[in-house]
């Protein structure tokens, strides 16, 4: 079974078949999961701030969320991660399989080690072989797909200063957004194979000609739905072959 983790601006997925809605009871929480058929493989969907993206970045329930996918049989996770675009070659649409993150949250549940030391290895935190699969689909689809990222997890939200951003480049990031973090620190902590792609929505703060405007977000996100459910639907497809 396949968990797939959606942000904004995806709030479903065209197609799912024999779609049931079940509500999860988890240590950490209740969360809402849809168990389906996609592209032929069996998959648990999550978008993460609700159907209705009601939940803020900084209120998500990440430890339920992993849990539950977790709980639910998932054998590996895929994530979108709508982003503004630090890297200058960077164009509005772009899609980037994410390789290392930069967490600069505070506040928010990242372990579910909170009884005893355990110390989680971060050098690959994103799944090798998740990663590969999702780039073979993209030369086989013809999906433009940036292979490497490092991306900053800021905690909204608030958008960044540019001021913020420019510090952000200097640590090397490539993109940033709200809630990539704790997801795949989680996921590493449950053997959860994890991996994500970013979906870059705007240039980061400072780096545009204009301010940031959400309408202007929701187009570009509108315009990339097409070639990242090919990705993921390809990628999905591939792994319950693999599975059988």
């Amino acid at each position: 079974m396949l968990g797939l983790i959606t942000g904004s601006g995806f709030y479903d997925l065209p197609g799912l078949e024999d779609a049931v809605d079940r509500q999860v009871e988890t240590p950490y929480g209740v969360v809402s999961l849809v168990y389906a058929t996609w592209n032929g493989c069996p998959v648990v969907f999550l978008p993460r701030h609700g159907a209705d993206h009601s939940v803020p970045p900084q209120r998500i329930p990440y430890r339920a969320n992993l849990w539950a996918l977790h709980q639910a049989g998932a054998r590996a996770v895929f994530a979108t991660a709508v982003s503004g675009g630090i890297n200058p070659g960077y164009r509005n649409g772009e899609l980037v399989l994410i390789d290392q993150f930069i967490n600069l949250t505070n506040g928010r549940d990242d372990t579910f080690f909170d009884e005893e030391v355990r110390h989680t290895d971060m050098t690959e935190p994103y799944d090798r072989d998740l990663r590969q699969v999702l780039s073979e689909v993209a030369a086989s689809e013809g999906v433009d797909l940036v292979d490497g990222g490092t991306y900053v997890c800021a905690n909204g939200p608030r958008f960044e200063t540019p001021a913020e951003i420019s510090m952000y480049a200097g640590f090397g990031g490539d993109l940033v957004g709200m809630t990539g973090y704790p997801e795949v620190a989680l996921a590493r902590e449950l053997d959860l194979p994890y991996a994500a792609v970013g979906v870059v929505s705007n240039p980061a703060a400072g780096l545009g000609a204009e301010e940031l405007s959400l309408d202007d977000i929701w187009a570009v996100l509108n315009d990339v739905v097409e070639p990242l459910l090919r990705l993921l639907g390809g990628a999905a497809e591939r792994l319950a072959r693999r599975w059988e």
